[in-house]
């Protein structure tokens, strides 16, 4: 369990627990260790920004790579909130570095020490630190900007499978590895054109899970994405990314955004009880997958390895010779919509 989340449930006082606090930044700083050559690092364009983060497009070592340059914002901040942002970068790293699988974007290496030499391209803003991690480079760009792109389109049910098979199965590994992704959404999903796949990718908000449930002291990820025991600071574990994961296959078979208001000021008693509307056109199986991953009982969601098999058996569906070969994005509409329902009713009969 994560010492920041012990220490909020305990009765510790103010003074102790910032003693305990401090002794495990030291031990946390004590374990890092610098895993590239920054001297060999160039700077490019930069390719995006997010809240904690701008990304570059880079070399090293003759290899172009994607470079995550933390952002912290005011260049006046105190000595104790950087001790806090240097400590959750060893630990985005420590959890990143370990990970190695095709639905995964591969990270290289990390530094705390940028030279001059990294940014002979680029002149240094004021809000880009030192701190920067260096991973593959990957062209196609975010899951959410293929999604809107593609939105006006038909989406060919095999490329629906694929994509979500590839999230599925990158999930179940990160869980095998005892890693929660708690951010998962399509912005932090990449697609490789070159190998048609889709990637994982930030793992800022990534803990190793422990072995038991735990309290956060806030919310972690996204809302819209955000599991309801997230919201409510009620216990949770890797099941949150099972919620994270229903909400995205619904947007990738929809080619849409699930919530397009803002989320924020809801209350925990409303948000709970939010979910999309699911398309009537949609095959059964797949519906229910989408409400079991998002069932508002952590423990009644299936285990992501679960998922992976379930969407394997849904694939299946396709070989039907009445299944529908193309999915559009939008709805179906009239005789078209009870037809699609009533052949993919005749599939799921026929294969049980």
């Amino acid at each position: 369990m994560d010492l920041q989340h012990k220490l909020f449930q305990s009765g510790t006082s103010s003074q102790h627990r910032n003693n305990m606090l401090q002794s495990h930044r030291i031990v946390v700083e004590r374990q890092w260790q610098e895993t590239i050559d920054p001297q060999k690092l160039v700077l490019g364009k930069v390719l995006g920004r997010g809240s904690f983060g701008v990304v570059h497009r880079g070399t090293y070592e003759g290899q172009t790579v994607a470079v995550k340059v933390l952002d912290f914002g005011d260049s006046k901040i105190t000595e104790a909130t950087m001790a806090f942002l240097k400590e959750d970068f060893i630990k985005e790293v420590n959890v990143w570095q370990k990970l190695n699988h095709p639905n995964v974007t591969k990270m290289i290496g990390a530094t705390m020490s940028m030279t001059k030499s990294c940014r002979q391209k680029i002149k240094k803003t004021k809000t880009e630190s030192n701190f920067c991690i260096v991973c593959e480079h990957i062209k196609g760009g975010s899951l959410r900007s293929y999604i809107l792109k593609n939105r006006h389109k038909k989406m060919p049910f095999k490329t629906f499978i694929r994509m979500a098979l590839d999230i599925a199965k990158g999930l179940s590994y990160i869980h095998s590895q005892k890693v929660i992704h708690r951010d998962v959404k399509p912005e932090n999903m990449l697609v490789d054109k070159q190998h048609s796949t889709i990637k994982l990718i930030d793992f800022g908000e990534s803990i190793f899970e422990p072995s038991e449930l735990f309290f956060t002291t806030g919310e972690r990820g996204t809302r819209g994405y955000m599991a309801p025991e997230v919201v409510s600071r009620k216990p949770y574990g890797r099941k949150c990314d099972v919620y994270s994961f229903g909400i995205c296959l619904w947007e990738i078979y929809c080619c849409d955004i699930a919530y397009t208001y803002n989320l924020d000021n809801l209350t925990p008693d409303i948000y709970q009880e939010m979910r999309p509307s699911i398309p009537i056109n949609c095959p059964r199986s797949l519906a229910h997958l989408m409400e079991r991953c998002w069932h508002i009982d952590p423990m009644k969601r299936p285990e992501m390895k679960e998922v992976v098999v379930a969407l394997e058996e849904i694939e299946m569906l396709e070989e039907c010779e009445d299944l529908p070969a193309v999915r559009g994005c939008f709805p179906l509409f009239g005789l078209e919509r009870y037809k699609s329902r009533r052949n993919v009713d005749r599939c799921t009969v026929r294969n049980q």
